[in-house]
């Protein structure tokens, strides 16, 4: 018996999807580099005795519990949302990673349970061997939110690179899916790095006395720190996912690098080039009082921030003009040398790495020298610049981050496509029972 249809565009359907799942997605990604920074920052206060560690890991606890209850609202709705909209891909999808999904669902009630247990129980474990169990408990949720990070990294890949069609086990290592869980893993620490910097930014407006503007200070930087070395090396992992998606789904890198969602990669690099260069500021601004008039900083720190400048705007580039959504009807040319990924954004990519990671570890020798300085000067000044550009990163590690699950996702739409050599989206036709065309369905 044939279902009767939805009677709805298609686009419909794929906008819900888009919101449901990007929305799930951000907040899991969250979930999943909160856990471990909680549980590093709390062996940190065990280690060193520093009770600023302690208060952080309280305020990570907090957030866990948020988003770990707001996750399973949007969970559930994007589930039933696949049901209802795109039933012929959910029951492949289901039918093909159904053991996969099931050992997912039981890690994340794990990660939940422990992550919950780790925030209610926080005076129980406060002294004594109650200290190590208590601290076992975030441990075990941050692995659990790896390991279920992993299973949904299986099935994002598979839908890319299906190799081959029918078996998930054998599709657990299909050629992009290693180095997609490596790229998300350091993703989602610059996403909760920067996050958590934000909501710190939050308390230095808010702060009252200087007690609790030096330790939004100090676990702002902290968390800073942690976001900003993570975005340091997504490039080099990146590139090699994007080598194994060229000879593994070759339509999929086309559509990235050079067709429909072209465009899209160049917001990534736009945004990923201002993340480089306001993380810059952010340290620069930071350490500008500490550092003797007499030192190579200042010369090297305006050089440095012009050259990112420079990377970034060539990064953003567009290589084909007829793809993007701004250009295409004010140019008659269809390419732009310059926004070649070979030599030239290669050529940025590696000038934001090297000279971001310059401008840190100069931060970093300051910074261990002369931290009290450093936050005595701040408490002074009680500049409201820093918490801004804290707030600005977490909105722009926001937007890249969007940006990148949309051009991965939508790379096997513009080509008809939502499992490669499963399911293509006319299969989905009888579902809407409207008479769209193939061209319709694609923009």
């Amino acid at each position: 018996m044939t279902p009767e249809s939805l009677e709805l565009s298609i686009f419909t359907g794929r906008l819900v999807i888009a919101v449901t799942a990007l929305t799930h997605s951000l907040l899991a990604t969250f979930i999943v580099g909160a856990s471990l920074i909680g549980a590093v920052t709390a062996t940190l206060h065990i280690l060193t005795g520093r009770t600023w560690y302690r208060r952080l890991a309280h305020m990570i606890a907090f957030a866990l519990v948020l988003t770990t209850a707001t996750i399973s609202f949007f969970g559930v709705l994007f589930v039933i949302a696949l049901n209802v909209f795109w039933p012929r891909f959910w029951h492949q999808l289901f039918q093909v990673m159904f053991w996969l999904f099931l050992l997912e669902a039981a890690l994340f009630l794990c990660e939940a349970f422990f992550a919950y247990a780790w925030f209610y129980l926080w005076q129980w474990g406060e002294s004594g061997w109650r200290r190590l169990v208590h601290l076992s408990f975030i441990w075990i949720a941050a692995g659990s939110s790896l390991a279920a990070m992993f299973l949904i990294d299986v099935t994002a890949s598979y839908m890319v690179t299906p190799v081959p069609l029918d078996s998930g086990w054998e599709n657990i290592f299909n050629p992009t899916m290693i180095h997609l869980d490596l790229h998300r893993w350091f993703g989602n620490l610059t996403w909760a790095g920067f996050a958590m910097s934000g909501i710190c930014a939050i308390g230095l407006y808010r702060a009252q006395n200087s007690q609790d503007y030096a330790f939004y200070l100090k676990a702002g930087t902290y968390c800073f720190a942690i976001g900003f070395g993570a975005l340091l090396l997504m490039p080099i992992i990146g590139y090699q996912y994007m080598l194994h998606l060229r000879y593994g789904q070759p339509q999929a890198f086309y559509a990235i690098m050079l067709g429909e969602r072209s465009w899209l990669f160049g917001l990534i690099g736009l945004t990923y080039g201002l993340l480089i260069l306001l993380g810059s500021f952010y340290l620069t601004l930071l350490i500008r009082k500490t550092v003797p008039s007499s030192s190579s900083f200042f010369t090297y720190i305006v050089m440095s921030l012009f050259t990112i400048i420079l990377a970034t705007a060539v990064l953003a580039l567009p290589y084909n003009l007829s793809h993007h959504p701004l250009l295409q009807e004010l140019v008659t040319q269809r390419t732009f040398s310059l926004g070649k990924m070979q030599p030239y954004k290669y050529y940025a990519l590696a000038a934001l790495v090297i000279f971001g990671l310059l401008n840190a570890i100069y931060a970093i020798r300051f910074c261990t020298t002369s931290f009290s300085e450093i936050v005595e000067h701040a408490l002074r000044q009680r500049s409201r610049l820093l918490p801004s550009l804290l707030l600005t990163l977490a909105s722009l590690t926001i937007v890249v981050f969007l940006a990148m699950g949309w051009v991965r996702e939508s790379a096997r739409a513009v080509n008809g496509y939502l499992i490669y050599g499963a399911i293509t989206i006319n299969d989905e036709q009888p579902t809407y029972g409207l008479d769209d065309n193939s061209s319709k369905i694609n923009e």
